[in-house]
């Protein structure tokens, strides 16, 4: 008998479901939400405890979202309970297999636990990052923070500039929080890299991905962090996945809908490879010529620099996986089909 626990995390509550699998029949044991703190992860535990029989398995199995689920994955494991983290295009498509068309948070809860009644070999068991690739991803999430602040002061500043007889003390306050913010970011990204350079065997690797010409050694950095290293990753199509740069399509019959990126994935991911992606469609020439070709197919550019995006992820994870510099010669697989992804309208 195994005791599957899932849980649809928030930002501020989480709902789950306990099921048990009977001699192939899934039975309810009980149903809840908690507060997403630490007194919530403790009635849980105390919840679940309560409904699992002496000798048996009891799984926690939660979806990879954003950094919601973090804290109480770190309070599972170290109280050497087992958590599976699955990602949440899994969970959808799990849940379209069974023809489950509600969706509420208890639902989707209880979608989860069978996926862990079902899989619980096949899921991997959640491991948190190491010291230093926690380190790593905390200052590389405060870099991009502090860029956002960044651009937003800009703006603060040059409509201040353009306005009518702008108070000068006022201008003056909003250049300096501007110029702060970019000390700030300097000082951050030179930690980072320091920080990188304490495993001569990391930052090794990192050299060879940022000889993507486009994607610099920070930015390759941010993203081997924002993945703890593809760990969770078996194949490419997660990765793209979990960046949420995955096209869901609308199509049925006769009917054809707009195509669409999900954007259900780390949204940091998509920010970092956002600039990266404007240069490579700039200097990168392979990536410029896939740029340039789907441009003359989309009536945005931005569908196409989407494409660019997904491309430049696509080679960071193979380039980790094989520990091998950028090849601008190789033929990729789209290449040898003749056959380009489609994108949305």
């Amino acid at each position: 008998m195994i005791y599957s626990v899932g849980i649809d995390i928030a930002s501020e509550k989480f709902d789950v479901v306990f099921k048990e699998e009977v001699q192939g029949i899934i039975k309810i044991k009980g149903s809840k939400n908690f507060s997403n703190n630490a007194k919530g992860f403790g009635e849980l535990l105390q919840w679940s405890q309560k409904r699992q029989k002496n000798g048996y398995d009891l799984l926690f199995v939660m979806e990879a979202t954003g950094v919601y689920h973090e804290n109480l994955c770190y309070f599972l494991y170290d109280q050497k309970e087992k958590v599976k983290v699955v990602l949440p295009q899994k969970v959808k498509y799990y849940a379209k297999s069974l023809n489950i068309k509600t969706k509420t948070d208890k639902v989707d809860a209880g979608i989860i636990a069978e996926i862990g009644l079902e899989r619980s070999r096949k899921l991997r068991g959640w491991q948190p990052p190491s010291k230093q690739f926690k380190a790593i991803r905390d200052i590389s999430r405060e870099v991009t923070r502090l860029k956002k602040s960044k651009s937003a002061a800009a703006s603060q500043v040059h409509a201040l500039q353009a306005g009518h007889e702008s108070f000068p003390e006022v201008v003056d306050v909003a250049q300096r929080h501007q110029e702060n913010l970019g000390d700030l970011i300097n000082e951050l990204e030179d930690l980072l890299l320091d920080k990188v350079k304490e495993d001569e065997k990391l930052y090794e690797k990192l050299k060879k991905i940022s000889t993507i010409k486009g994607l610099g050694i920070l930015s390759a950095i941010k993203i081997i962090a924002e993945t703890n290293g593809f760990l969770l990753f078996d194949n490419i199509k997660q990765v793209v996945s979990y960046a949420g740069l995955d096209i869901i399509e609308r199509q049925s019959g006769k009917y054809n809908g707009k195509s669409r990126l999900s954007k259900k994935g780390n949204a940091y991911l998509r920010q970092i490879l956002y600039m990266p992606a404007v240069s490579a469609a700039t200097h990168n020439k392979k990536l410029k010529n896939v740029y340039g070709r789907l441009n003359e197919k989309f009536i945005h550019k931005k569908q196409s620099l989407v494409a660019v995006m997904r491309k430049l992820l696509v080679l960071t994870y193979t380039l980790w996986k094989n520990g091998q510099e950028y090849n601008p010669n190789h033929q990729w697989q789209g290449e040898k089909r003749k056959r380009e992804v489609a994108l949305p309208r």
